[in-house]
């Protein structure tokens, strides 16, 4: 046909087809649409026929053509009608494999060709961590489960549709097991799960069915587990935790492997079942030898089989067997193939930690090959009749310090169904157009309103407390990465702290006094979170929302003086470090949760270099602590810096056997130390050295700062690439307020409008300009402008929002700015942080300001955002 003529099929003998209200494409034409009085169909049987013959890309298209279409290729008919054509004439096999994104906050999920293509992205889970995301080796016709161990929570996608669904939450346990299945009866798709229990009634077991009318939510099953399957139902527990061992479906049931090892008797059973049906509970007899966690069930030709992993009999053999259920009723097994791993890419095979038969492909007994997967990410087929082995697919993971071999394999077979994802209540609601305008307008809230906007209806709690909706909210509060300034006073009676943002505080004052009396120090954000610490407390806090916890030191203070020249800062009265306390607050990135490393001395002498140092990591959601190994040098007093899931401190060089500087680092996903090298210029140290070194993060960027008091000058190297560059020298001869030999100054930020530097005492803020070498804006927290409020309000440019003041400096080395009365405004926030009004008393000198048992204030860099943990602490067992 020509290119400027329509478009017909002829079907033979029939009659020709104009698909209703199809637009028909013309060269050179505008595109036009057939009227519909005109347009003949053909009969349903033939289009059927003929959509039957399409891939299920071009059906999902075919569906957006008209309504009958739709309606005709979403049809549960057509979708049955479609499942028997692809087990008649199947299609090359796939894989599907799940790969943690590179921020280890979502997870990927690919579609992996057998035949060498390419792997093609189907979509992402976002907030699931995919290092700990378990796939069902086997999908039920076309259905696959997926289940986050971190949240917990569990998701069923349709990999060949791309469609995906989150389940309604459950009753969060740190054991349980749940596998997917189907009922031929209802023909409804069921997710049963076993669990853990209380003192009442030790086990349940739980069905959520998928687009039911019931409502969002799991139901007990009637009568529960019985008393005689509840040992069985343990063990099953148990393996699916402590293994990975996920139930298997096959012909209405699903089965869960029964380990020995959990019994003091070997039972006959091997096997739980459950059925789908009539949900109820049987077991199968168990193969002629003792099962054990190194066995995984499977489907091989339509039959149930049982893999049992002989590879720790190596090197005197290395076997993979596979044993066949001849029969339900009578439990005969029967041995059915017998794989050499030895002779075949021994290596390979020897060197992962799981080995796992998932499933077969081939029309006939010499086509036939058994798919192999690894932990190593690695899949082979066996060819039984000529025993040899290859390699189908190698897929590259993640590389990264935090990632390490799964527990478990990461591929699972793709089946090309059209079966629906049924999505849940909540979904429909919060996909509607009133809902997503909702979520815009929340997004734009400071975080307080949107914490408090929870008690305005259901609909609104639901969408703030989703998973999703706080990851989302953080970003388009911060995606500015403008500096953010909160002020930390004393709160009243036992609400810990109170806080305010800078430009509240310069906009209203009050007159009480509520000044410190004890030394506080303010880590930087880390994910929304701040670290409030004192000497003998540490506060997890949301300074937006007043969400607080509180962390008890485990290990008493210890205090030891020593001795440097009178003219230099004393290390006492440093405002960012305790005498023998140094903590830090870090993210897991594998688990999406903050963790506090306390390293505290309990011995530290430095005229014969002895010290003792203990190490504690607090698990922030499950409120436990564990004791690590020490750290393989001594740290310094100087807080740690944070960034992409590491912690680094200075190492202290007047301490251990060394006398050079290093930078320690903490690898909180491995929870392992490490030492990395200093630039020259800050390694070099000796005994009449008064320079002082430390570590910080700067937009995102790991640096060393080394502060010399004799010359005033702060040199601060980048770790960038593998190696150290030198990126600022800050001079501050003639800025005697930030002195460095009255002075700890610490470089908190860049400032992206600019690229000044945020410079910060402890109780004063500068902006340090390097092209002019001069702080030309800073701001004082004991000091206040000689003008009156309404003069001050004209003189000071206060930047947008939670922006610092601007005051331009008249040049000389003596300062405008004079003790005087400073107040403080009325610090209120919801939750843990309401406060009293913080002010100084009319009669304070600047003698007693400057003392810091009497700190009025504590400036703290922040992040807005929602992030909090819940009351009750959750424990996960994650490998």
């Amino acid at each position: 046909m020509l290119c400027n003529k329509r478009r017909i099929v002829e079907p033979s003998g029939g009659t020709v087809l104009w698909p209703s209200e199809m637009t028909v494409g013309l060269c050179n034409k505008r595109r036009k649409v057939m009227p519909s009085s005109i347009v003949a169909a053909l009969p349903d049987e033939i289009m059927t026929d003929v959509f039957l013959r399409l891939p299920i890309k071009s059906i999902l298209r075919f569906r957006a053509v008209c309504r009958s279409c739709d309606a005709l290729l979403s049809s549960d008919e057509f979708c049955t009608l479609h499942m028997a054509a692809t087990e008649v004439a199947p299609t090359p096999p796939k894989l599907m494999f799940i790969s943690p994104t590179t921020k280890f906050d979502s997870t990927a999920v690919y579609s992996c060709s057998l035949l060498g293509l390419e792997d093609d992205l189907l979509f992402t889970l976002d907030n699931a961590c995919g290092n700990f995301v378990d796939v069902a080796p086997a999908p039920c016709r076309g259905l696959t489960l997926l289940y986050d161990a971190v949240a917990p929570a569990y998701y069923v996608c349709n990999a060949a549709t791309r469609a995906v669904t989150r389940l309604p939450p459950c009753q969060d346990v740190p054991c349980a097991t749940a596998g997917l299945g189907f009922d031929t009866r209802t023909k409804e798709y069921k997710v049963v799960r076993l669990r853990h229990g209380n003192q009442e009634q030790h086990l349940f077991c739980e069905v959520y069915t998928l687009g039911s009318d019931h409502g969002d939510h799991w139901r007990p099953v009637a009568g529960g587990v019985p008393f005689r399957f509840s040992k069985f139902a343990y063990s099953a527990i148990e393996n699916a935790v402590h293994y990975k061992m996920q139930p298997l479906f096959l012909d209405g049931f699903l089965h869960w492997v029964i380990n020995h090892s959990f019994f003091a008797e070997v039972p006959r059973a091997g096997v739980l079942s459950f059925s789908l049906t009539s949900e109820t509970f049987s077991w199968v007899r168990s193969p002629p030898f003792f099962v054990s966690s190194q066995v995984h069930l499977v489907e091989l030709d339509s039959h149930l089989c049982m893999v049992r992993d002989l590879r720790s009999n190596l090197p005197a053999g290395g076997l993979l067997e596979i044993w066949k259920l001849k029969d339900y009723n009578s439990g005969d097994w029967s041995l059915n193939h017998r794989i050499d791993l030895a002779e075949h890419m021994s290596r390979d095979f020897l060197e992962p930690r799981v080995v796992k038969v998932i499933g077969s492909f081939g029309n006939n007994k010499s086509s036939k090959r058994i798919i192999i997967a690894t932990s190593k990410h690695k899949v082979f087929a066996y060819d039984p009749m000529s025993k040899t082995s290859e390699t189908i697919h190698s897929t590259m993971a993640i590389q990264s310090s935090d990632q390490v071999e799964p527990s478990d394999i990461r591929f699972s077979l793709l089946t090309q169904s059209l079966v629906p994802v049924y999505k849940t209540k909540e979904e429909i609601a919060l996909s509607f157009p009133l809902a997503k305008v909702t979520r815009e307008i929340l997004l734009r809230l400071p975080a307080e309103s949107a914490h408090e906007f929870k008690l305005v209806c259901k609909q609104w709690l639901r969408l703030i407390t989703s998973e999703s909706f706080p990851h989302a909210y953080f970003l388009h509060r911060n995606m500015d990465r403008r500096l953010k300034i909160m002020l930390v006073g004393k709160g009243s009676g036992q609400t810990g702290f109170s806080f305010v943002p800078l430009n509240k505080w310069l906009q209203k004052a009050t007159d009480q006094d509520t000044l410190f009396d004890i030394k506080v120090v303010c880590s930087k954000p880390c994910h929304g979170l701040n670290l409030v610490s004192i000497e003998k407390k540490d506060y997890l806090y949301n300074p937006c929302t007043g969400f607080r916890r509180i962390y008890h030191n485990q290990w008493p203070v210890y205090h030891k003086r020593w001795k440097l020249p009178a003219d230099c800062f004393q290390p006492d009265n440093n405002p960012f470090a305790f005498g023998s306390k140094n903590v830090g607050l870090g993210f897991n990135p594998l688990i999406q949760e903050h963790v506090i490393v306390e390293l505290s001395f309990q011995l530290k002498d430095y005229n014969s270099r002895q010290y003792y140092l203990t190490c504690l990591l607090w698990s922030c959601n499950y409120q436990g602590f564990q004791h690590l190994p020490p750290p393989p040098l001594p740290v310094n007093d100087m807080p740690p810096a944070y960034l992409e899931g590491m912690l680094y401190w200075m190492s202290e060089p007047r301490l251990g056997e060394s006398n050079k500087r290093s930078i320690i680092s903490f690898n909180i996903a491995t929870r392992i130390f490490d030492v990395l090298p200093c630039p020259s210029r800050v390694e070099t140290w000796n005994s009449n050295n008064i320079d002082h070194a430390f570590v910080v993060e700067l937009e995102g960027v790991l640096c060393a700062v080394l502060a010399d008091p004799i010359v005033d000058e702060m040199d601060i190297w980048k770790w960038e690439l593998g190696q150290w560059d030198r990126k600022y020298t800050i001079y501050l001869k003639y800025w005697p307020d930030y002195s460095l030999r009255t002075n700890i100054v610490v470089p908190l930020a860049i400032d992206p409008t600019d690229r000044r530097v945020l410079l910060s005492t402890g109780r004063k803020l500068g902006l340090y300009d390097p092209l002019k070498r001069t702080t030309e804006n800073y701001f004082t927290l004991d000091q206040e402008p000689l003008f009156t409020p309404k003069k001050r309000a004209s003189c000071l440019g206060v930047l947008q929002e939670f922006r610092i003041a601007e005051c331009t400096h008249n040049g000389n080395s003596s300062s405008q700015w004079k003790p005087s009365l400073d107040r403080y405004e009325s610090c209120q926030t919801s939750g843990a942080s309401h406060g009293d009004n913080l002010s100084h008393s009319n009669d304070q000198t600047k003698e007693e300001l400057n003392r810091m048992s009497r700190m009025p204030l504590v400036p703290m860099l922040y992040e807005e955002s929602l992030q909090h943990y819940p009351a009750r602490s959750k424990f996960r067992y994650l490998r």
